[in-house]
């Protein structure tokens, strides 16, 4: 009997005459659910993560670079740091500045803090730097302790 004439019996014969195909082994069954359960969570993560980049919270405002990042200062908003780079505000004047915040102007600034004649010279040498930007509680909360430490 040659190769040939066995397929050709073979394809002809009735189906249940056949043998059946060889085909791989199936795999388990809960393999399946859990790659595409897998698949979705990883999907969704990867969405939830992208959409909490682009929440409507405000965190910044115009005024961020008067926090010490420029000459100009907003008193009302920057916190007791930024008062190290002026010689002779920190600490003293400074922590009466941060502690009595918010000042309307500069002459509210000076009756609020009492400072003595020394303090108050230094405050005068730096008062043209001085803005009185509207309060910002994000801002505020760290005016004493911002949580940076030398």
């Amino acid at each position: 009997m040659s190769l040939s004439f066995l397929t050709t019996t073979l394809a002809l014969a009735p189906t249940a005459l056949r043998p059946a195909p060889l085909t791989r082994a199936a795999a388990p069954t809960m393999s399946e659910p859990i790659a595409r359960r897998e698949i979705f969570s990883k999907v969704l993560g990867s969405a939830a993560l992208l959409s909490a980049a682009a929440a409507n919270a405000e965190v910044d405002y115009a005024g961020v670079g008067f926090l010490g990042g420029s000459s100009t200062i907003d008193v009302n908003n920057a916190n007791i740091r930024v008062y190290i780079k002026l010689p002779g505000m920190y600490p003293n004047a400074a922590g009466k500045l941060v502690s009595n915040a918010p000042y309307k102007n500069a002459g509210e600034m000076y009756s609020k803090c009492k400072f003595t004649a020394a303090e108050s010279a230094a405050v005068k040498k730096y008062e043209t730097r001085f803005i009185f930007l509207e309060p910002k509680p994000e801002y505020i909360i760290d005016n004493i302790n911002n949580g940076l430490y030398r």
